[in-house]
Order: C-alpha cells, then sequence, then structure tokens
C-alpha cells in the first residue's frame, strides 16, 4: 500500500480523483503516458522523476512500464533517438529500462545507425567498468545484438592488432611481430576527449598511441596517428610499416582488434611450463 500510494504521488493531482482504479488497472497507463510528458521537460525534472520512479516500483514494475512505452509515437512528434539518447542513460534503474526499451525500438524499427550504435556502445562500456555489479542478462543479451567490432571494445580494455592481410602484430614501439607473443603485444582502449574516439596504448612504451573511431564499425579499423579522418594511418606492406593519409589506405591499412584480456595468464601459464 506504501508503493501504490507513492504511485498516487508521482502521478500527479489528477490520479487523486479516483485513486482506487489508479492502483488497480490504470496506473501503468498514466505512467507509460507521463514518460513522453517528462521527456518533453527539463532533463534535471526527468532526471528526478526518474529518480522517484526508481525508488516507489518494483523491478518488474519498472519493466512493464519501461516496455510498453510507444517510442513510434514520441519519435513521431519530432523527438529524434539522438534527442532521446541525450535524456536517457544508466544513471537510475528506471532510466537504465527505459534507456534499453528504446534500444531495442531502434533495432527492430530499424533505425538504428553508427552514430546511435556508438553512443549506446559507450554508455555500456562506461556501465560495464564503473558499476559491474548492475551488469545483467538483460544487458549481456544488449551487447550481443551490437557489431562485433562494438562488443569488443565494451567487453574488454585490452587488444591485440592484427593486420588483415599480413597478420603481423603491432608490438612497443610500432614494431611488428609474428605473434602475440609478449605482454608488449597489449593496447589498452582509453577514453579520448573527443566524441567517439578511443586512445590505444601499448602497455610497455606509452609515446606512441594510436587512435580508433567507435563509428567506424565494420570488421576491421584504421589506425590513425590522431584522433580525426584526416590523420596518418598506420599500414604494412610486406612486412614494412609506414603512415600514409587514410584516403590511399586500401587493404595494406586495415587492422582486426582481438581480445587479449587472458595474453598475460596464458604467457605466465607458458613460462611455468
Amino acid at each position: 500500500m506504501v508503493v501504490h500510494i507513492a504511485l498516487i504521488i508521482l502521478l500527479g493531482p489528477s490520479s487523486l480523483l479516483s485513486p482506487v482504479q489508479a492502483i488497480r488497472s490504470d496506473i501503468y497507463g498514466q505512467l507509460i503516458g507521463l514518460v513522453a510528458t517528462h521527456l518533453n521537460g527539463s532533463l534535471l525534472d526527468f532526471n528526478t522523476w526518474t529518480k522517484d520512479i526508481s525508488s516507489s516500483l518494483s523491478e518488474q514494475e519498472q519493466q512493464r512500464v519501461a516496455w510498453n512505452v510507444p517510442w513510434s509515437d514520441i519519435l513521431h512528434r519530432q523527438k529524434s533517438p539522438l534527442y532521446l539518447q541525450s535524456h536517457l542513460n544508466t544513471g537510475n534503474p528506471f532510466k537504465l529500462r527505459l534507456w534499453m526499451s528504446l534500444y531495442w525500438h531502434l533495432r527492430r524499427s530499424h533505425l538504428l545507425n553508427e552514430l546511435h550504435l556508438s553512443n549506446f556502445a559507450r554508455e555500456l562500456r562506461s556501465l560495464k567498468s564503473n558499476h559491474p555489479e548492475l551488469w545483467n542478462n538483460n544487458l549481456q543479451n544488449m551487447l550481443q545484438s551490437l557489431p562485433r567490432s562494438l562488443r569488443l571494445l565494451v567487453k574488454t580494455r585490452r587488444l591485440c592488432l592484427e593486420h588483415k592481410k599480413e597478420l603481423l602484430y603491432i608490438t612497443a614501439g610500432n614494431h611488428l611481430a609474428l605473434g602475440a607473443n609478449s605482454n608488449c603485444s597489449i593496447w589498452e582502449a582509453e577514453e579520448e576527449n573527443r566524441d567517439h574516439w578511443l586512445r590505444l596504448v601499448n602497455v610497455c612504451d606509452d609515446s606512441s598511441p594510436f587512435f580508433i573511431s567507435m563509428l567506424s564499425q565494420g570488421a576491421t579499423q584504421v589506425l590513425f596517428s590522431a584522433p580525426n579522418d584526416v590523420a596518418n594511418a598506420f599500414c604494412v606492406l610486406r612486412g614494412v610499416a609506414y603512415f600514409e593519409k587514410v584516403l590511399n589506405t586500401e587493404g595494406n591499412c586495415h587492422w582486426q582488434l582481438n581480445d587479449c584480456s587472458f595474453l598475460p595468464k596464458i604467457l605466465s601459464a607458458n613460462n611455468k611450463n
């Protein structure tokens, strides 16, 4: 009953006209309608309201509201996916559920583009890193639906960089090796100040980082010397490494990112044998 009273307060004065009816059958419909109303308001008010909902509804009740939001109608009223993404994030439990609900709607409706996907992946990456205790099966399912390149960047921060054509790996000092056979084959992905860019720093030498864009979501990545699309790219031809402008790269500058989070354990085990 305490929860029901709190919900009446959250719904506003109109719900006081028939609280029994609201509690019994219509409370979810009113809350679903209020999502759109609060999305039209200020970000501060929306944050406050979703926090109140988070503390007043059970997980199942929050889920029921979030997964029945009429996103098609909201988008039709000139609210772009990017606008909704700016309001929705993982800041509190109810907003997290709304955020996941929006993602699956955009995916089902074939409305996701590289920018939307990058935004979702960056939020997942932040959540997994800063609040691992919140990770659950719903978030894992969402992660699995992302393109492989984004899945990898969310899953791990320790990468190995393998040339797509010549199968060589980059080690410290931008040297090339036939395999990922030392800790110096590991590159750590760090947030860059510019949106959608990540900095790749070698664990043995941080003087020559590479930069990759999360907007590039194909099977391979181009490794840039700076966080912009006109910077030089790191390339290999017949075993020789060089930098050149990305417009002229063709296949010589395409790299596959591999998960190397377990490489230290593998090397340690090999050294013991």
